[in-house]
């Protein structure tokens, strides 16, 4: 449905490449983790109220999400309550936009991007031929690891909060301004075959 050549998903802990799907957590506890991680969310829940598990938390396999700007509308301070609780149980946690994401290990979305760049036999400290697009606290690896990288216009609500910022940002928020980076990077393309 989508052309692309690999997905990563969850925060880095899943990886798509074609029919090829591999995790950054063992899949032999995968069903054990998933458990502990749903019993710890009810436990943040609880302390936080108004908070829920994301609407796509039924979907995801090693991350999951509770929901604080989504379906639900709850402060920044509540998000970063989320944040210290979970890191406090021992997950990674890190807020985005909307929810506040959650999985066990030390992956994040750059050392799996680091994986596929190895897998197609490239060399995965060398990001320099890629752009990245992003919008939230999730994206500071990324933003970090590729000299290339574009803030998309709302990252500016998180601005004081990134150690590591992207090296542009669009003029448009969220959706326009995805478009507005890949109208660019479409027309460059087209000037270069000219």
């Amino acid at each position: 449905m989508f052309p692309v050549s690999a997905v990563i998903a969850e925060n880095g802990g899943v990886l798509f490449m074609g029919a090829k799907k591999t995790y950054s957590v063992a899949t032999k506890t995968l069903s054990a983790v998933r458990l502990r991680m749903h019993a710890d969310a009810q436990r943040v829940i609880l302390q936080v109220p108004g908070a829920r598990l994301s609407a796509d938390s039924p979907y995801t396999e090693v991350n999951l999400a509770l929901d604080w700007n989504e379906d639900v509308h709850l402060p920044v301070e509540d998000a970063k309550r989320m944040e210290k609780l979970l890191r406090g149980l021992g997950y990674s946690a890190v807020r985005s936009s909307v929810h506040v994401n959650f999985w066990p290990g030390r992956f994040d979305k750059l050392s799996a991007c680091r994986k596929l760049v190895k897998a197609w036999g490239h060399d995965p400290n060398d990001l320099s031929p890629y752009v990245y697009v992003g919008d939230s606290l999730n994206d500071e690896p990324m933003f970090r690891g590729f000299p290339r990288s574009i803030g998309v216009a709302n990252v500016k609500s998180v601005w004081d909060e990134l150690v590591h910022k992207p090296l542009h940002v669009t003029k448009r928020a969220e959706g326009r301004g995805f478009e507005e980076i890949a109208k660019a990077i479409l027309a460059a393309r087209k000037r270069s075959m000219s």
